[in-house]
């Protein structure tokens, strides 16, 4: 998605990639490691709510449609 990231390219060594239900996630090719972060992320987001504008979220976080349940917001650094 040319629009995620301020149109940045991904680092060295990393991969887009969507698992089986066709969510994004990210492969470091580098370290072997996924991540549902776009590490382009740690450059354009801000690192705390109190540093956001408007309704963006902060690095890790993610809004997520559920069919079930609506809108929620997922914590990728600090879930499990």
């Amino acid at each position: 998605d040319p629009g995620r990231a301020g149109g940045l390219p991904l680092p060295s060594g990393w991969e887009e990639a969507r698992d089986y239900d066709g969510r994004v996630f990210y492969i470091d090719h580098n370290t072997r490691q996924t991540s549902w972060i776009d590490p382009r992320d740690r450059i354009t987001k801000p690192l705390t709510f109190a540093d956001c504008v408007g309704d963006e979220l902060p690095l890790g976080w993610e809004t997520v449609y559920d069919k079930q349940i609506g809108i929620y917001y997922m914590d990728h650094i600090n879930s499990k």
